[in-house]
């Protein structure tokens, strides 16, 4: 039953997270902070409440964001992503079998929750999909969430250290690379100068509408994908609109409240059955990430930043607001992401299946 009082309550306590990790300057801390707090209260309290259909809202605001910094050399340089869509796929494809072949050899667990829990898709989803075909849906549901938060924690940390040093961006020298950040934390005040009302309102309208028009016909993230879509046909067609730090900051918090809810006593309570899959897990998506960025940097020349945040198995939201939030190349984060998910929806049931079928009938 909705529980706006604890939906308030939630959000408040995400916003508090958010706030104190910005004052500590933690990487990405709107949203690392908010699903932190969020997580302890619910684990404390379990009165943690989300509305799901406010995720919609939030992705309409996520899509505006990336749609919003679009121009038309951006649309035209999209056709140079077919490289790294391969490549991403195939090393997806590597990190699902290596890494979940290791989970079933060293665990008590299936071959089907195994490949499962390791898919680079999402929580509800490869759980229902999973329950199909066999897998334990409670402890791919479980896995799935420590997977994220794996991501959400320990990548953007380790993004930042690596974009200091310079090796994540195009600069090389450190000190460069500190003045490259200190331009991107600067861009508030920007936002602040150049703020225009009006055009922001139609920017998120624009946006609005084609995210439901793609929901609606059931385009996967449609509401993501279409809010992008919305807000650069507007960009495209007049000039970039700059978004509001304050709101930004908003979607980022609100994003963590969301990522934070799932994290329950149950999840908790399941980590020492889960233990040496959570681990193979934890290294499987540092090598994947590591591996995959490298690999897309070197062989299509793409920024290694974007190649970074595009080759983690996180969220196509969340991804996109992090790029955005570093540096990154978010449009292009948000194509690649797109591949990865619309990949793993269509292909890896069927290639689980067959992986299933062929360990039960070897007797392995």
């Amino acid at each position: 039953m909705p529980n706006p009082v604890l939906f308030i309550i939630t959000l408040a306590v995400g916003f508090v997270g958010s706030f104190i990790a910005r004052k500590l300057k933690i990487p990405s801390g709107a949203m690392i902070g908010s699903m932190a707090a969020v997580i302890i209260f619910n684990v404390i309290t379990e009165k943690g409440y989300f509305y799901s259909d406010f995720k919609l809202v939030l992705q309409v605001f996520s899509g505006a964001l990336v749609g919003g910094k679009v121009a038309k050399e951006d649309v035209i340089a999209l056709k140079k992503l077919v490289l790294p869509a391969i490549i991403l796929v195939v090393c997806m494809v590597l990190l699902n079998v290596v890494f979940g072949t290791l989970i079933y050899l060293c665990s008590n667990l299936d071959i089907a929750t195994s490949l499962f829990a390791t898919s680079p898709g999402g929580v509800s989803d490869m759980a229902l999909i999973g329950e199909e075909l066999g897998a334990n849906p409670g402890y791919v549901g479980i896995l799935q969430v420590f997977r994220l938060l794996i991501i959400y924690s320990f990548c953007p940390p380790m993004f930042k250290y690596m974009m200091k040093k310079g090796i994540a961006t195009k600069v090389t020298v450190e000190e460069d690379a500190e003045e490259y950040l200190e331009e991107l934390e600067g861009e508030e005040v920007t936002a602040k100068k150049g703020f225009e009302p009006k055009r922001f309102a139609i920017l998120v309208a624009s946006s609005a509408v084609v995210g439901i028009i793609f929901n609606s016909i059931g385009v996967t993230a449609g509401m993501m994908i279409g809010g992008m879509v919305g807000a650069a046909i507007v960009t495209i067609a007049t000039q970039k609109t700059l978004f509001p730090n304050k709101v930004r900051i908003a979607v980022q918090t609100c994003s963590g409240a969301f990522i934070g809810m799932r994290m329950t006593r149950e999840s908790l309570l399941a980590m020492g059955d889960l233990l040496v899959p959570i681990l193979i897990m934890a290294v499987g998506i540092v090598v994947f990430v590591l591996f995959t960025s490298f690999a897309i940097h070197k062989l299509t020349k793409l920024e290694y930043a974007t190649c970074m945040f595009a080759s983690t198995p996180g969220g196509l939201q969340e991804m996109a607001l992090l790029a955005e939030d570093m540096g990154a190349n978010a449009l292009q984060v948000s194509v690649l992401q797109t591949c990865r998910l619309v990949c793993v929806m269509s292909f890896f049931p069927t290639m689980i299946k067959t992986i299933y079928y062929i360990v039960t009938q070897l007797g392995i």
